[in-house]
């Protein structure tokens, strides 16, 4: 059984859901990987009902793909499809901050800083799962001062689908210095209440994203993995 199961969580599922999320943005299920139900489930000790059912829900993120010949996939990296996901971001990550700068406390700032401390310090222990999540909640402590909630719903489903690009772009180390320059920008618009600032800082985070992980897999002779 696999370590993370150990604490008996609510349900089976959502903990095969939780640790499979986990094996494909650390990496130990590449894209690409065919996913093997009847292996996974012998692995972590249970029928493979909760292991559909977990599959079910990471391709509703975006993390996998079903086709009827091949089963279930992590998703390939898909670099026209990164900047669909990144053009629907800036419409709604632009409204949410337009709405949130008013609103912007020192609590916000304090716990924007504490995630950003948690994020240098994952970095450098390549601990991604530790700083996927530390980095949702940087960036969502701003959303969330909008006070939009059917916003910071549907914008929560498009970092879903995100994540996958998320952490092939950081295990890659592709823009280590600058992603960490950005975000240490964005925190400063925000305390400053800038809202241009912050709009500028994360069209250019946006764009850097896309254009390192393009430049990668454009450089590969074979899909991205």
């Amino acid at each position: 059984m696999s370590p993370g199961l150990s604490k008996r969580p609510p349900t089976a599922q959502t903990a095969v859901l939780r640790e499979l999320r986990r094996e494909i943005l650390s990496g130990d299920l590449v894209p690409g990987s065919q996913i093997m139900q009847d292996e996974i489930a012998e692995r972590y000790g249970v029928s493979r009902v909760p292991v559909r059912d977990a599959l079910r829900t990471l391709e509703g993120q975006g993390l996998v793909t079903y086709s009827p010949h091949r089963g279930y996939q992590v998703t390939r990296i898909d670099v026209d499809e990164l900047q669909q996901i990144q053009d629907i971001r800036q419409i709604l990550e632009s409204e949410a901050l337009r709405e949130a700068v008013d609103n912007i406390s020192a609590e916000t700032i304090a716990a924007m800083t504490a995630d950003l401390d948690t994020m240098i310090r994952a970095e450098k222990e390549a601990d991604w799962s530790e700083w996927l999540a530390a980095h949702r909640r940087f960036h969502f402590a701003l959303f969330a001062m909008s006070g939009r909630k059917h916003l910071l719903r549907i914008l929560s489903q498009m970092w879903d689908v995100s994540d996958l690009y998320r952490s092939y772009y950081m295990k890659t180390r592709l823009s280590e210095l600058r992603d960490r320059q950005e975000h240490r920008r964005l925190l400063d618009a925000a305390r400053d209440h800038d809202v241009e600032a912050m709009l500028e800082t994360m069209r250019t985070h946006r764009s850097g994203t896309v254009e390192s992980i393009r430049s990668t897999v454009s450089g590969s002779t074979r899909p991205a993995e």
